[in-house]
């Protein structure tokens, strides 16, 4: 039977401030706000999964690893070389993991992967 779970409501990543993660998020990544923006609780449409911005002072960063350098989820983009390209020339740190996939970290520290399931 299951206990009827239908999708997924919300992904949460806390930030440090919101202008700064709107810009990264919306103008940067292209995904497009749900609603107004709120200055502890906006929420954008990463291709139809709904990512909430919640800002909050002092909460963990999302990040894995002994090192803090992996990310337990992954976007996936046409040409990664051309989004870290892109990401970089904005000023955001990247860590290439090799020409198909690598992490970036945004405003408040989260580390987000990112990979391209481009041949050869």
């Amino acid at each position: 039977m299951g206990a009827g779970v239908t999708g997924i409501g919300h992904l949460i990543l806390t930030v440090d401030d919101m202008d700064r993660a709107v810009g990264f998020y919306r103008d940067l990544l292209g995904f497009p706000v749900v609603g107004a923006v709120d200055p502890v609780w906006t929420v954008v449409d990463a291709h139809g999964v709904p990512l909430t911005l919640y800002r909050v002072a002092g909460a963990p960063r999302l990040a894995l690893g002994p090192d803090q350098d992996d990310s337990p989820f992954f976007f996936h983009v046409a040409n990664f070389d051309s989004t870290a390209a892109a990401l970089e020339a904005a000023g955001v740190r990247v860590k290439r993991t090799d020409r198909r996939q690598g992490i970036a970290w945004d405003p408040a520290g989260n580390v987000l992967g990112f990979h391209d399931h481009r041949e050869g």
